[in-house]
């Protein structure tokens, strides 16, 4: 019996889960100074596309891999380089941009202006999945040629969602483990770009080796322990029990959903515990 005095309301906070826990409490970081960042970068890229519960596909085209201390790195960087007003951003996208900048005035799909760089999330949480525009989006951005860059970081805790990432406009996209195993704690990702900018932070901080050998050590146990899918293969049958019974509709990201007539977003995590 489910009830809805759990549901979580406009926090979607992330799942977590007692092996995670379990994993947390047992591991010791040894003398982690002979990781290689090199053999890093492939066991992490190799783990995030070999998800079974999304159709991804487009990888190849984006040679250059750079390890982020999660989405948010990414997405600062972005910031960092452009400007808060620099970039374009979609009404009901990521809450930190309006937090930064509390004026900020949002784009929309008629309005969106050439060669200035656009920012957003894929899935994306106002839709709770693949932007309901998400065709015209690509196309806009392809005629107008304006950058599009991609914070993925709701993909790991997805399911059913079919992308092809090798699209003329996108120019970098990243993944991260904080939603996939609760990993906030210890920020890791990955960030696919095109080509390399070597005025950039983070390939600068990359090539430099200056990223804290200790949190890629403890995301490489998680990923010798769990798939990118676990939360979403351990979850989603109870996940559209919740819904069914709670007369909720159900979404594409593990722990969240709408009311019927989508005019909500709720977080579930309280009902799995």
């Amino acid at each position: 019996m489910y009830t809805k005095d759990k549901l979580l309301h406009p926090a979607m906070p992330p799942l977590d889960t007692v092996e995670f826990e379990q994993l947390r409490r047992a591991i010791q970081i040894p003398d982690v100074r002979d990781i290689d960042y090199r053999d890093f970068k492939k066991e992490i890229e190799n783990h995030f596309r070999n998800t079974t519960v999304n159709q991804l596909k487009g990888f190849d085209a984006f040679r250059q891999h750079d390890i982020i201390l999660g989405c948010q790195n990414y997405i600062d960087n972005i910031i960092s380089k452009n400007g808060i007003d620099g970039v374009q951003i979609f009404e009901h996208d990521y809450l930190y941009y309006q937090k930064i900048s509390p004026h900020i005035k949002y784009t929309t799909l008629e309005s969106l202006i050439a060669k200035k760089p656009l920012l957003m999330a894929m899935p994306f949480p106002g839709h709770l999945g693949t932007h309901r525009q998400m065709e015209q989006i690509i196309q806009v951005c392809n005629d107008k040629e304006i950058d599009l860059h991609l914070d993925c970081s709701w993909l790991t805790s997805a399911f059913d969602i079919k992308f092809d990432f090798d699209q003329p406009c996108i120019k970098s996209f990243a993944m991260s483990f904080s939603k996939a195993y609760a990993l906030h704690w210890n920020k890791i990702g990955l960030r696919w770009s095109r080509s390399k900018d070597v005025t950039d932070t983070l390939s600068i901080l990359n090539d430099s080796n200056a990223i804290s050998k200790s949190n890629l050590y403890v995301a490489r146990k998680y990923m010798e322990n769990f798939s990118i899918d676990h939360l979403v293969k351990k979850y989603k049958i109870k996940y559209f029990n919740i819904c069914r019974e709670l007369k909720l509709r159900p979404s594409n990201v593990i722990h969240a959903c709408f009311s019927i007539d989508r005019k909500k977003l709720y977080g579930v995590k309280k009902l799995f515990d």
